[in-house]
């Protein structure tokens, strides 16, 4: 199976694309963590349900990046 490295191909989903509660917020701290290591302080991320009710929850990981970008300093 080709990498994408993230990028939305327009696939539809698989099994392969699913994260349990732990997982998704395990990788929005290793996401902040490496946006922090470059210095910027101010990137926050974390994993969101978005729908908690449905089962299996979707997990999401959400952030402060604007455009994939940090957040300008002030």
């Amino acid at each position: 199976m080709p990498e994408n490295h993230g990028v939305d191909t327009g696939a539809a989903a698989t099994s392969l694309d699913l994260m349990a509660e732990g997982e998704a917020k395990a990788l929005a701290t290793r996401i902040e963590g490496h946006w922090h290591r470059l210095g910027h302080a101010t990137v926050k991320v974390w994993a969101e349900a978005v729908d908690p009710n449905s089962r299996p929850v979707i997990w999401v990981i959400q952030s402060n990046l604007v455009s994939g970008l940090p957040p300008a300093r002030q």
